[in-house]
């Protein structure tokens, strides 16, 4: 394939570990003025108010809404779509099939605006929430409803500012496990086979119940430093998980990589992810508010793992492909 706007190392970087940073997606004035918005959304539906920091109380506000203003309708750039179909094939992506003035693009939301997500808690890699999206569905290895995941950056997000955590290469294991399951599962119960069957995912999201109670520890201790029954301190559960997950490298039997990886950037960012990646929420310990979305950008047709022209294939395609060693 030939591609427009990615570079064949950030190709490479998606197939590989699942995930690419597009920087500068869409404009960051575009971004704030869309945040301005935002925050009048926040006021409509809390006792939050912008300028006045006192009323932060509420750790995270939920607006479960889509939105096209007209900040939002410019941050639907060229440039923007153009990597999304460097990465799921040209002229494959459902809301762009029809291109200039008459292209029908999806607006921007859900809105999990993080506040303070869980900053009375210790730093961690969470228990709970780990998922790859997808509820409207019944999933495939070659489903087309996902695409990908698109995490949409309206507001700066740094080191422990609630950047999305992402379990890079976890795409691959999903792609192998949902090949066993040709009639394919509902997302709640593959979610819950996978995390059982893989020891990685086990004790990452506590489905082992033999790590479940000490893990569950970190999200019970209300106040860092509380000591959890086995004498062992909420701080030190909370860092032995990050060097577990976040700073050594896993091999699994089928030789894929996993590695846990706190997603941050700019506001105007955007973060293509695989729709098989393992993510979930994290904490937001800065006091700085979060504004992200996640979109998913819908395939014509299902993925098709078996074409005759090996140029056709997409980078999503290839990189299933390589997860089931057909390649």
């Amino acid at each position: 394939m030939t591609y427009k706007v990615l570079t064949e190392e950030q190709v490479e970087h998606f197939i590989e570990k699942g995930w690419v940073k597009l920087e500068g997606a869409y404009a960051r004035q575009d971004a704030l003025e869309a945040q301005d918005f935002l925050w009048t959304e926040v006021e409509k539906r809390s006792a939050v108010r912008k300028d006045d920091r006192a009323t932060w109380t509420e750790p995270l506000v939920q607006i479960n809404e889509v939105f096209m203003t007209p900040a939002f309708a410019r941050c639907n750039t060229e440039r923007l779509g153009d990597a999304i179909e460097d990465l799921i094939g040209h002229g494959r992506w459902a809301n762009r099939t029809v291109y200039g003035e008459t292209e029908k693009l999806s607006g921007f939301g859900w809105w999990p605006v993080n506040f303070s997500l869980d900053a009375d808690k210790p730093w961690t890699v969470p228990l709970r929430g780990w998922h790859w999206d997808g509820i409207h569905f019944k999933h495939f290895v070659d489903s087309p409803e996902q695409g990908l995941l698109c995490l949409c950056l309206f507001s700066d997000v740094g080191h422990q500012g609630g950047g999305t955590f992402i379990v890079e290469g976890s795409h691959k294991v999903v792609a192998r496990f949902l090949e066993g399951y040709p009639d394919g599962l509902e997302i709640g119960e593959a979610i819950g086979k996978l995390n059982r069957q893989h020891p990685y995912l086990r004790e990452l999201t506590g489905a082992d119940a033999r790590k479940d109670e000490a893990a569950a520890a970190i999200e019970d201790a209300p106040i860092p430093g509380t000591g959890t029954p086995d004498g062992m301190s909420a701080e030190k559960i909370a860092q032995a998980r990050i060097d577990t997950f976040m700073n050594e490298d896993y091999i699994d039997a089928d030789g894929f990589t996993l590695r846990v990886l706190e997603t941050t950037g700019r506001a105007g960012d955007a973060i293509l992810c695989h729709p098989f990646l393992y993510h979930s929420s994290s904490q937001n310990m800065i006091g700085v508010p979060r504004f992200m979305c996640n979109r998913t950008t819908p395939v014509i047709e299902r993925l098709n793992l078996k074409r005759e022209d090996e140029a056709e294939y997409s980078p999503l395609e290839t990189s299933i492909r390589r997860a089931l060693e057909r390649q």
